[in-house]
């Protein structure tokens, strides 16, 4: 079967713009959502020459989504083509009159970060790629995509033969403590997980604030921290986070951003102490990638217990 060369650029013509303008309000909307291509002939053109070993009846057409670039995001996204096959993901990025090829082979993908703001949703992919380098890729879609998606997550992280629901029921009850100090993250925590995996340890981390200035008597904080969950589970590390971009409606931030960390991907992990009333948690995937997260230093015993669970479970 063909495989998809990284850094594979090719040239467009500029005709192949859509005439946005003269569409519908309603209209303008749905060209914004990402939508499953189910055949060659489908493809948007400047895309067919990647897939051009499919062009005929010899293969069955890989599962392939197209994600346009809606002018209502936060900035400026690209357009995304995104195929399954060869077990990789293979995503392609339209930028001005070129596009580039890059393909992540399933077990070489170090991080899956999933985030949404309302509407804006995001994948992020960070990996190695088939030709060896370190690389990431982000696809952006309207939240009313994100089922078209299911397919490219639950091949990143699978779900094991023979687990039950009965058996995530039981894992998922393991946030329920969570109700009275976030149930927002409890809510979170529980939808993080999928069957067959063993929740070990859960830290919860407030948001953490720190006066920056007065006015007229009255003190202003910023954030050093947002709000933020960190799960050690019997296969992953799952860390989730409020965003900062999210406004803040009656004390609470919308939206959230999810990352998942194969246990295997991870090198290393360690405590550091950079003030008096701060902890960093450091989880390196490699010498050039690391994972971050702060929390209050009088979370030391049960983050020094973390840290020792995540170096005996890491080897």
């Amino acid at each position: 079967m063909a495989r998809i060369a990284i850094g594979k650029v090719l040239h467009m013509s500029p005709n192949l713009k859509n005439p946005l303008s003269l569409l519908t309000g309603a209209a303008q909307t749905m060209s914004a959502w990402s939508k499953v291509i189910e055949s060659y002939d489908a493809v948007p053109e400047v895309y067919k020459g990647f897939l051009k070993p499919f062009a005929g009846e010899e293969q069955a057409f890989p599962y392939t989504i197209f994600s346009p670039a809606p002018d209502r995001f936060p900035h400026k996204t690209t357009e995304k083509l995104t195929c399954d096959f060869n077990d990789a993901i293979h995503i392609l990025e339209r930028t001005g009159s070129q596009v580039v090829a890059k393909s992540y082979p399933y077990q070489t993908i170090r991080v899956l970060e999933m985030g949404n703001i309302l509407l804006y949703s995001w994948i992020t992919i960070s990996g190695v790629t088939s030709d060896g380098l370190a690389s990431s890729s982000t696809i952006e879609y309207n939240a009313a995509s994100e089922r078209h998606f299911a397919v490219f997550l639950n091949k990143i992280r699978p779900v094991p033969l023979g687990a039950d629901e009965a058996g995530l029921k039981v894992e998922k009850d393991k946030f329920d403590y969570l109700s009275a100090p976030n149930f927002k993250f409890m809510n979170y925590g529980r939808s993080s997980l999928v069957s067959g995996e063993h929740v070990i340890q859960i830290v919860l981390q407030p948001e953490i604030r720190e006066p920056a200035w007065r006015l007229l008597g009255k003190t202003f904080y910023r954030t050093v921290s947002p709000a933020h969950l960190s799960i050690l589970t019997d296969k992953e590390l799952i860390l989730i986070r409020e965003d900062e971009r999210a406004k803040e409606v009656k004390g609470v931030r919308y939206g959230g951003i999810w990352q998942y960390i194969p246990l295997r991907c991870i090198h290393s992990v360690s405590l550091t102490e950079p003030s008096n009333d701060l902890l960093t948690l450091v989880i390196s995937l490699s010498p050039d990638e690391i994972r971050q997260q702060i929390f209050e230093v009088s979370r030391r015993p049960e983050l020094d217990e973390f840290r020792d669970r995540i170096q005996k479970l890491t080897g």
